[in-house]
Parts: C-alpha cells; sequence; structure tokens
C-alpha cells in the first residue's frame, strides 16, 4: 500500500514543471531565430543581389531544398523517436547539433565561386545541408514539449514560452540585423556581402549556449508503451499518414506557414523597392514579433475559455485582415501601414496552438494504435516550416521576376505593385485558407483531456 502510494506521488510529481524549465524551453525557439530567421529573411535578396544569382536559379535551389525535406523530415522524425540514450530520445540531437548548425548558418551566407554554376552548386548543397542540420535539431526540439509534460495546461505553456522565445528571437532578429549589417558594410547605404556575413556569424555565436541550456533543464518523463517488438517504419509512416487529426494540422500549417514564413522570405524586397529605406526593414518586422511576443502570454487563458481551435481561427482571420491592410495603403502612407503591422503581430499567436494540437494528434493516435510518433508527427512542423519559407521565397521570387523585378535598380510602379501583392496579399488569403481548414478539426478540448486519462491507465497497467 506504501509503495503504490508513494509510486502514485512520484507520477504526480514528475508530471510538474517549473517556470524555469518552460522559460528555458522557450530558448530553444529563440536560438532558431537567430540562426533561421536570418536566413529566411535575407537569403533571398543576399543570393541574388550580392551573389548575383539569378531569380530562377534561387527559386530551383529553394524547391529542390524542400523536394529533399519531405524525405529527411519525416526520416528524422522516425530516428529520433526511435533513439535510447542516457540523455533521453530527443535532447542529444539539441546538444550536439547545434554546433553544426550555427557553422552551416553562417557558411549559408558566402558565395566563394560567384554567381556561375559553381555559385549555384555551392549555394545548393550549403543551403540544403543547413536545412538537414535544422531538421536534427528542431525536429527533436518541438517533439520535446509533447513528452516534457503529459497536462494540457502544461503543454499549453510550454509552447506559449516556445512562442515567445521565437517572437523574441524575431524582434532582435529584424530590430537589429539592418544596423549590424550596416556596420559591417564599410559605409555603404545597403549591406555588403561582408555585413551579412559577419551578422550571421554573431547571431551563430549566441545561439550555441542558448540551445545547450535546453539540454540541461529539458526532461523526457513521457516514453511510449512497452512494446516487445521493434515498429517498423512502415507502420510509423502508416499512423502519421492515418492519423486524421495530423494531417489537418499539418495543412493547417502549410498555409499558415507559407502566409507566415514565406511572407518574411520576401519582405525585403517590399522595404527595399516599394518603401525605399533599407532601415525600414528593422521596424515592420519588429511590429508583428512584439505583437506575437505579447500575445503569447495571453494564449493561456484565451484556450481555457474559448478552446484551441477557436482561438487559433480567429487569430488567423485577424492576421489575414491585418495584411490587407498593409496591401492597400499607398506605399507613403506609412501610419497605415504600421497600423497593419501592428494588427498582424497582435494576433500572431496560432504557432503554440497549431503546436498543442499535433500533442493532442499524437496522443489519439497512441490510443488508437498504440504507436507513439512524436518524432514524425513534429516532424510535420518543422517540413511545413521549412515549405512555408519555401513557396513564399521560390514561388515569391519567380513572381517578382514576372512582374519584371531586377536587382538593385529602381522598379516600375507595376513591379511595386506586383511585390506588394506577393508579400501582403496573397499571405492573406492564405490565412484565411487556414482558418477556414480549422473546420475540420471536431476535436473538443474536453475530448483531448478524456485521451490523455486513457492513455494514463494504459500505461500503468504496461508498467505494472
Amino acid at each position: 500500500m506504501e509503495k503504490e502510494v508513494f509510486d502514485n506521488e512520484m507520477k504526480v510529481e514528475k508530471k510538474k514543471l517549473t517556470k524555469f524549465s518552460m522559460i528555458a524551453y522557450g530558448l530553444g525557439d529563440l536560438a532558431s531565430q537567430f540562426v533561421w530567421t536570418f536566413v529566411g529573411t535575407y537569403l533571398t535578396v543576399f543570393y541574388t543581389d550580392i551573389v548575383g544569382l539569378a531569380p530562377v536559379a534561387v527559386s530551383m535551389i529553394m524547391l529542390v531544398a524542400r523536394l529533399w525535406d519531405g524525405i529527411n523530415e519525416p526520416m528524422m522524425g522516425m530516428i529520433a523517436e526511435r533513439t535510447r540514450s542516457k540523455f533521453g530520445r530527443f535532447r542529444p540531437y539539441i546538444a550536439f547539433g547545434s554546433p553544426f548548425l550555427a557553422l552551416f548558418s553562417v557558411l549559408t551566407f558566402t558565395g566563394p565561386f560567384g554567381n556561375g554554376t559553381a555559385g549555384i552548386i555551392w549555394a545548393a548543397v550549403i543551403y540544403i545541408i543547413a536545412g538537414m542540420i535544422y531538421t536534427l535539431v528542431n525536429i527533436p526540439y518541438g517533439a520535446l514539449a509533447a513528452v516534457m509534460s503529459e497536462n494540457a495546461n502544461e503543454r499549453n505553456q510550454l509552447n506559449a514560452w516556445r512562442s515567445v522565445g521565437m517572437n523574441v528571437g524575431m524582434i532582435i532578429v529584424n530590430s537589429l540585423s539592418s544596423f549590424i549589417m550596416l556596420a559591417f558594410s564599410d559605409g555603404s547605404k545597403v549591406a555588403t556581402g561582408r555585413g551579412y556575413f559577419m551578422t550571421a556569424l554573431i547571431y551563430a555565436v549566441i545561439s550555441i549556449p542558448l540551445f545547450f541550456a535546453v539540454f540541461v533543464t529539458s526532461r523526457e518523463v513521457v516514453q511510449p508503451m512497452k512494446n516487445e517488438k521493434k515498429i517498423p517504419f512502415r507502420t510509423t509512416i502508416k499512423n502519421v499518414v492515418g492519423n486524421k487529426y495530423l494531417m489537418i494540422v499539418f495543412l493547417i500549417m502549410i498555409l499558415q506557414m507559407t502566409a507566415f514564413m514565406g511572407r518574411i522570405a520576401v519582405t525585403t524586397f517590399y522595404v527595399i523597392y516599394c518603401l525605399g529605406a533599407f532601415t525600414l526593414i528593422a521596424l515592420l518586422m519588429t511590429i508583428p514579433s512584439i505583437g506575437g511576443a505579447v500575445c503569447s502570454l495571453a494564449i493561456v487563458p484565451l484556450v481555457k475559455r474559448f478552446g484551441k481551435r477557436n482561438v487559433l481561427m480567429v487569430s488567423l482571420v485577424l492576421q489575414g485582415i491585418g495584411l490587407l491592410v498593409v496591401y492597400f495603403a499607398d506605399f507613403d502612407n506609412l501610419p497605415m501601414i504600421i497600423a497593419g503591422h501592428v494588427i498582424f503581430g497582435l494576433f500572431n499567436m496560432g504557432f503554440p496552438i497549431s503546436l498543442s494540437l499535433v500533442a493532442d494528434s499524437v496522443d489519439y493516435q497512441e490510443l488508437k494504435s498504440g504507436v507513439r510518433t512524436d518524432g514524425t508527427a513534429y516532424a510535420t512542423y518543422g517540413l511545413a516550416t521549412k515549405i512555408g519559407n519555401a513557396l513564399g521565397a521560390a514561388v515569391g521570387i519567380m513572381l517578382l521576376h514576372s512582374f519584371g523585378y531586377q536587382a538593385n535598380m529602381e522598379q516600375t510602379a507595376a513591379t511595386k505593385n506586383g511585390i506588394n501583392l506577393v508579400v501582403n496579399l496573397l499571405p492573406a488569403i492564405l490565412f484565411f485558407l487556414a482558418a477556414a481548414a480549422c473546420l475540420l478539426w471536431n476535436l473538443s478540448d474536453k475530448d483531448t483531456d478524456d485521451i490523455r486519462e486513457q492513455l494514463d491507465r494504459k500505461r500503468e497497467r504496461t508498467s505494472e
């Protein structure tokens, strides 16, 4: 009897997370922004305006990288969830992969072979390797939230702090990058190659201890149910693809990420060529991140009252409205442009909710099939992020080319209008479509709580 009470107390204790561990978890996304937001925001313009690569070549590099990610991301998820080590299934990849991620994020901002065939090959190889290492680190990092706690409220808080880390990282990167780049550009009014390289180097160095802090403070307390047989890869894939709720979240995230991350990849063109001021990048890219950081702290009470799906759906609609305000503003109407970015930023709260829905879908599939697919399921988040970034960059660059864009030149009125359409109108439409896709999710928060209770009972039986 005493042993049973002790075991129950240990289970309760194991599920409790301290505020410190939640905040520390958010440092992982802060680190990711230092390396990947800078890449996502500035790499396309670096390729076209500094290295001199043709827009078609840049577009193909992005698309080829994403086609590989379609294979690479699920593989990494399956490898991670099958890993057994004294550090857990996911934490080792964060500790040992982050230095290589930092290195290759810097190498992406080099062009030692110019803009010929060798230069294109160099850019493609380095970018693809950087993306693979990002996957190696961030798929395990994303999966951690679902295994650090079984408590829905704690998971929401973990993902809220992750969102805070993401937005704080974006605030820092977007507010400081243009000034850091100019400081290393020898008095030029626009960033030079040296400016891009040195800024990437500074961010890379900062990211490593932040990732290591996640490794040190995180604990994996949720383990798969005991299974005598090893689960084959095809079974994992079958469970992921057959998980209808995971596929719904994947659809929502593809639309959401293409709108958000894809827009980041081409916003610099809008600021430089439509608004005519390189340093405005700091202001307009920072406003949404500040709003997102502030509103991320309001997610938990909002979700408690209105439910995850409903809060996500409304936030997506309002983000789309904010971008419509920007789209219809004249290029010299800075107050209206800022107002649109404020609306867009205040409701930038969809990412932590999407991540919580991924955790819910993993629990749903485990109850249904007995197979837990944390790593592979969270690969969908990483894949959606990269697809969104790549589609925004690849398709965006191709559209800009079709509108007559030419690097380092004054653009025509038609080209400026085309840039505005790509950067603001198309993402707004995608946000509205993502909101509509939320209607497919019909699991209530009470349903997901019941699923977790059933899983707890099954784990207790299998551990006896």
